[in-house]
Formats: structure tokens, sequence, C-alpha cells
């Protein structure tokens, strides 16, 4: 597996780093670790800014960049089978896309903001554009995640919330989950949420017609499923849960929160028509309102 990991310095940017630390990714696993120098804004007293001073600016911010590079990648190499740092200059959002196409990636790791003022890279904006974009899967981590949380024997186990519809992007989780090597320190948990109309109080009449009960039946078969393809691919500890919501969305925040998620799992998209709770949308809600880091989750593109 091939690993973008794009660091600015942030607290949230370190963090993505630790979550990598913390999962478990096949032995042959590279990251390329970047930084990424955007152009310094100019004001209308730009022209006053000497040819001399910007260029000693320059040297300290490519400086500054080259000892976070090495820094970083300290923290991955004992992890993984090779570990390399890239710096490059432009736009944050473009040139990580770019970069993750041109490595022909699997996954890319980032904090959900970076650095303020002339050094940050990683804005909310960003990282949005980012997971919009990107030819594959993406992390976007948080520092108030609890992935930083230990018992008295270590770090607790890592806890991964997926959610589950039976689209596409959902089976992708779960496929991205049997191709690593997850062991005893690693707890996951399926969600799939039903979604509920309570307009007019139609919620009543839905869940009380005998297809609810038959969308209900083979939502939990397909649990049961999932979690039977987890477990024959060695994954030891997988739990099911099945819940019903007006709000996908806050459903899935909330069941994160109650069960101290490190990591929530998303496809990129969800199923078509009405019966789908996975769109676009509601990854954005997650990616924005999470406590927990969020794992978008995009088949690769293939490159020819």
């Amino acid at each position: 597996m091939k690993i973008i990991s794009a660091v600015d310095g942030s607290p949230q940017s370190r963090a993505a780093g630790a979550l990598l630390n913390r999962i478990p990714f096949p032995d042959d696993s590279v990251v390329v670790v970047v930084n990424v120098l955007e152009e310094i804004y100019e004001s209308a007293y730009g022209k006053y800014l000497g040819t001399l001073v910007r260029e000693t600016l320059d040297e300290d911010r490519q400086a500054n960049a080259r000892a976070l590079l090495l820094k970083e990648s300290a923290r991955l190499t004992g992890k993984f089978a090779s570990v390399r740092e890239k710096l490059v200059a432009g736009h944050a959002a473009r040139e990580i896309t770019a970069l993750a196409e041109s490595e022909n990636a699997d996954l890319v790791a980032m904090g959900a903001r970076g650095m303020n003022a002339l050094e940050r890279f990683l804005l909310g904006s960003s990282s949005e554009k980012i997971v919009r974009h990107a030819p594959c899967s993406v992390l976007v981590a948080r520092e108030s995640s609890p992935s930083d949380a230990t018992t008295s024997e270590g770090h607790a186990p890592l806890r991964i919330l997926v959610t589950c519809d039976g689209s596409s992007g959902a089976n992708e989780s779960i496929e991205t989950l049997t191709q690593l090597p997850l062991n005893d320190s690693v707890d996951v948990k399926l969600l799939t949420v039903h979604s509920l109309v309570t307009s007019y109080r139609a919620d009543i009449l839905q869940k009380m017609s005998a297809e609810w009960r038959r969308e209900e039946e083979l939502a939990r078969e397909a649990l049961d499923a999932a979690a039977r393809q987890l477990e024959a691919a060695g994954v030891r500890n997988v739990s099911t849960q099945l819940e019903e919501s007006s709000d996908v969305a806050s459903e899935i925040l909330d069941v994160a929160e109650r069960w101290h998620a490190d990591i929530v799992m998303a496809g990129s998209n969800g199923k078509g028509a009405v019966d789908r709770f996975l769109l676009g949308s509601v990854s954005r809600r997650l990616i924005r309102h999470a406590e927990n880091s969020v794992w978008i989750v995009r088949r690769k593109r293939e490159t020819s």
C-alpha cells in the first residue's frame, strides 16, 4: 500500500501521523511525506517587499519545511518499509491531489486543519477539496480524536466505525479492511442507519409496513455477512449495530461519540434514489462535524 502523508506541523497534522502509526498496514507499505509551500499572499503593498527580503523569507520557509519533513518521516520510519520526503510549491489541494495521482497512491492522510498565518496549508476548504478530487481514499485526522487514549497497558484498541448501506462505497470500506492485517489492537463496529421520513408522522406508517420489516431483515443479514467477511479475513473484534433516524449523518456522529470511535470509515458515495443514506452531503458533514478522524474510502483510479 502506498500512502501520501501531508504534513505542516499543525496538531491535526501530527494526529494524522499518530494514526498512521496505529493503523495496521501491510508490511510492504510505503509512505511519501509531503509538505506544500504555498505562495505568499501579496497585499497592495507587496511591491514594496524587497527582493532580498523575499529571498530570505523563502530560504527560511524551505529550511523549516525540510526540517519538518525529516522530523515527520522519522516518526514513521520504524513502521513502514519505506519512507521518503517530498517538498513541493503551489496550492495545497491541487499539489497533494496531483501527487496522489502521480504516485498511484492508495491513501492520502492529512490533518483536518493546518497551521495559521503564512505557514498553514490545510484549511477546511482544502481538506474538502482533496477528499472530493483525490484519486484514492483520504484519511482526515483530528487532534481531538480519541486515538491518543491510553490504558495502563499502553494504547487502548483502535476503534473503527464503518458505515454500511449496501452501496459500492460501503463495500469498498469492507474490502479495504480485509486487506489490512488487523489484530486484537483494533475493534471494528459495522453500522447501518435506516432513514426515517418523520413528516406528518409518516415514520409510524413506514415502520408498520411489510416493506420496512423486510428492509430491516435484509439490513441485518447484510451486516452479518459483512462481519463474517471481516472475520474470515482475520479481523477478530467485530460487532454490528442497526439504528434508525430521520437524520442519518447526525446518527452516525452520535454513535461514533457514544462508542468513542477513533475513525469513522465511510464510502465517498452511497446508494442511489430514496434508499441511499451516504450521499456526498453526508460525507461532507462527517468531515466537517465529526470529533473523530474520518476515512473516506474510494476505489483507486487505475493509471494507464
